[in-house]
């Protein structure tokens, strides 16, 4: 144990000794999924989550079911999981309409899209970065009168299906900005999963330099099976906010050969083994990935599952 510790702390950097993992499968890992879920399946999923001791719970997305119609049952959802003492059930509300929808259905918590990719920005919800910003403020305004939280999200951190390489400056600025517009806490994520260790580790030097640590998490994909080397650089300079999704549900559906999100049960394994305190019961984690997997008639995307399915 000791050896461990000296490890830990030389040469890796100074590990976080708790990490926050915000659970982003029943929403961003079903959103693209191209059956729909039954509203029961959802709820259970959620439910299943909140037992194995996740404390965020993204559970869906109060966006118009014209566009994602999987998301189209977003109240039922909402007001049918069982709220545990303690965890927080966040949604995403990409515009003022879904923000009152998402309030009126009991939400204590809501996420907003950004990006640091101009053209992304545009072709996902069809406006400039600037544009962007004027609907978040409106988000913002009524979340403060209202006492909600709000979460930001900053899509292409290190990398864009149209643009390529992004300027970690622009990370920064962007993050920046949500940050004073009143975020919470800010997610960088790897959308299109084309980062590397390195390029994770100079975006979040430009970005910790105008927002404190504390307000950041990472958000890796796993399309080029680098999510989990990108989080450990990450938790490497202090950050101890990362997202996941149970069984590695989801994906870009911009990015060729995506391969989803990096999995809450190879990042608990991970977490465990650096002696990191999580809160998450492994076991009962792996039975919600099956029970998901088994609904959606498909395999899971996470290593831990398939090895321990085998022993």
């Amino acid at each position: 144990m000791c050896k461990m510790k000296m490890v830990s702390t030389s040469s890796m950097g100074t590990l976080p000794k708790r990490v926050k993992i915000v659970e982003v499968g029943p929403r961003d890992g079903l959103q693209n999924e191209k059956n729909i879920v039954s509203t029961p399946v959802k709820i259970r999923l959620i439910d299943m989550l909140s037992e194995a001791g996740l404390s965020v719970i993204e559970a869906t997305s109060f966006v118009s079911p014209k566009w994602v119609p999987q998301m189209g049952d977003h109240t039922e959802v909402l007001k049918g999981i069982q709220k545990f003492p303690g965890i927080n059930y966040p949604v995403l509300t990409p515009n003022l309409k879904g923000f009152e929808a998402a309030v009126a259905a009991g939400a204590k918590e809501v996420a907003i899209f950004g990006a640091a990719s101009e053209l992304f920005t545009k072709k996902n919800i069809n406006c400039s970065i600037e544009e962007s910003f004027q609907r978040f403020d409106a988000i913002l305004k009524a979340a403060r009168s209202a006492n909600i939280s709000v979460r930001g999200y900053v899509s292409c951190a290190l990398g864009c299906p149209y643009e390529g390489k992004i300027s970690p400056a622009k990370v920064a600025e962007v993050t920046k900005k949500l940050y004073s517009m009143g975020c919470y806490e800010i997610s960088l994520g790897d959308t299109i999963g084309v980062g590397t260790p390195g390029i994770m580790k100079d975006m979040l030097s430009a970005v910790m330099q105008e927002v404190p640590l504390a307000a950041l998490a990472v958000h890796c994909h796993d399309t080029y099976g680098q999510a989990l080397a990108n989080t450990l650089m990450a938790l490497q300079m202090g950050v101890s906010v990362v997202d996941s999704s149970v069984a590695g549900l989801g994906g870009c559906p911009y990015a060729q050969g995506a391969s989803g999100n990096l999995a809450t049960e190879d990042l608990v394994y991970m977490l465990e083994g650096l002696g990191i305190h999580t809160g998450v019961n492994l076991q009962k984690l792996l039975e919600a990935g099956n029970f998901i997997c088994q609904a959606l008639n498909r395999k899971t995307s996470s290593k831990v599952a398939q090895a321990t399915c085998k022993l």
